[in-house]
């Protein structure tokens, strides 16, 4: 995926997207013995995009302070407790 694409997602609009498109991420399953990079792969071709998720009938945007953990560390805690 290309720099402008992960944009492109993470400048999706909250407040337009239809709750039925959005990926659920308790439906989502991981398999933990694969490398880090995989698992990253795997979640993101479910969950197609990962910065508009939905937690049962809650609408989610993932949203990053520039204070506190990384990205990638957020990514990988949540991935590592899927």
């Amino acid at each position: 995926m290309t720099a402008e694409e992960y944009k492109k997602l993470l400048e999706a609009d909250f407040d337009d997207m239809d709750i039925s498109r959005m990926k659920d991420i308790r439906e989502i399953r991981i398999d933990r013995n694969l490398p880090k990079e995989e698992r990253i792969r795997q979640y993101l071709r479910q969950v197609e995009n990962p910065y508009l998720v939905r937690v049962g009938g809650v609408k989610v945007k993932v949203r990053f302070a520039d204070e506190g953990i990384s990205f990638e560390q957020a990514f990988e805690e949540m991935l590592l407790n899927m």
